[in-house]
């Protein structure tokens, strides 16, 4: 098989710190971390486990942050390498195992790529995964694999940024025959927003903020048309393609990010806020959103978060922030701000019923419930052009691109 790998050395992880700012490719180029290589065919771990054929598989924000070291150090004991990267997975069954039930050879699936105590042979399980909330597993590190959270992080079962791989039955959701490959790759992010608008718990009275042009914001959209929620969305980003998206996805206002006090002027015209002068420092604000989703991660948009969110409002931070210098927590305790962190997907409760994310967000797509999420599928690219894929997503404004994604049915 072939796989695109990334192999963590402290020596080259020191040059790219070191020069990567001014030459980017020292994170992806010749003699870099990352790699196509060829590698032997994994072993299934258990009699159960199935034979995969990836068809389409994301590039993640996650996968950048990884390749640019931009990931916290927090991370790092739950993860192993070197990995074959991917862990948003459309993929098809190629083989089965003797003991293999409820999976049929031919079918396309969508992979949940979490490894929580259930695969990992841990009896008894820790306390979430005990209680069927595998997302808070607190056993990643431990068990009969190595450390890894999920596909993607983890060197002994290859990811989906490769021609094979290996899952357990449980962790494959069917696709359905109406929805489309572009669509089917995408489950995975769709299920991540869809987890995270399902926490912010919105009211249809809510005006609500997301923040981002990546697939992730885009991604939230969605699941907020596809929820069925009427709630007032508007979407700050930073390119003129994104606000065009961001109405066709279900928004109902977009603007582009500004300085400090006109992007403060920009929200208080559109929510009724309020805006204050410090002597110092950028403006303040009374009122604003009642609920904003972070999709970026970054301490502007954290930053922002808080700023716009009006007293006794909902914070849902979905965008993996990380370490993050010089944000002012003040508005947290003195508007009594809630905040809430959002990473993965779970089981969720919803019209009465009660269901994995990956298995609403399947059927929501089925029933063509909210926009159509494919056109945030811009590019696809061969293995053999990961180097072009990174470099779509480092440039978005002049690539105009959302989602990237490799194309596994074409030569590698």
């Amino acid at each position: 098989m072939k796989g695109l790998v990334f192999d963590l050395s402290i020596p080259k992880y020191v040059l790219a710190k070191g020069i990567g700012g001014m030459y980017p490719k020292v994170h992806y180029g010749p003699g870099s971390c990352l790699s196509l290589r060829k590698l032997p065919s994994p072993t299934p771990p258990g009699p159960e486990w199935v034979r995969l054929r990836p068809l389409l598989t994301g590039l993640c924000g996650s996968d950048m942050a990884t390749v640019f070291f931009k990931a916290s150090p927090q991370l790092e004991p739950f993860n192993s390498f070197p990995a074959v990267l991917g862990h948003e997975i459309l993929a098809e069954v190629t083989a089965l195992g003797p003991e293999t039930r409820g999976v049929e050879v031919g079918q396309r699936v969508a992979v949940n790529p979490l490894l929580p105590c259930r695969l990992r042979g841990i009896h008894p399980p820790c306390k979430p995964c005990a209680a069927g909330l595998e997302n808070g597993c607190e056993r990643t590190a431990d068990g009969c694999l190595a450390a890894g959270q999920m596909l993607g992080y983890q060197k002994d079962l290859p990811g989906g940024m490769g021609t094979e791989m290996v899952a357990h039955p449980s962790q494959l959701h069917l696709v359905p025959a109406s929805v489309s490959n572009k669509a089917g790759v995408l489950v995975e992010p769709l299920a991540v927003s869809l987890h995270a608008v399902l926490k912010a718990g919105l009211k249809d009275e809510d005006r609500v903020l997301v923040i981002g042009g990546g697939p992730v914001a885009f991604a939230a959209l969605w699941a907020i048309r596809a929820l069925g929620h009427r709630s007032h969305v508007t979407l700050l980003a930073t390119e003129e393609y994104q606000l065009k998206l961001a109405r066709l996805l279900g928004a109902d206002e977009a603007f582009r990010v500004q300085g400090d006090v006109a992007e403060a002027q920009e929200v208080a015209r559109r929510t009724g806020a309020r805006v204050y002068q410090p002597v110092i420092g950028p403006p303040a604000l009374t009122g604003g959103f009642e609920v904003t989703i972070d999709c970026i991660g970054s301490a502007a948009s954290v930053q922002d978060s808080l700023r716009y969110t009006r007293a006794l409002g909902r914070v849902v931070l979905v965008g993996a922030a990380g370490i993050l210098e010089r944000v002012d927590w003040t508005t947290v305790w003195r508007n009594e701000l809630t905040l809430l962190g959002s990473y993965v997907y779970g089981p969720e409760s919803f019209r009465g019923g009660r269901k994995h994310t990956f298995d609403l967000v399947l059927e929501l797509l089925a029933r063509r419930e909210g926009p159509d999420p494919s056109v945030l599928v811009t590019h696809t690219f061969p293995l053999s052009r990961y180097r072009e894929a990174i470099e779509a997503n480092l440039a978005r404004g002049r690539y105009q691109s959302v989602k990237t994604a490799f194309d596994l049915t074409v030569n590698a």
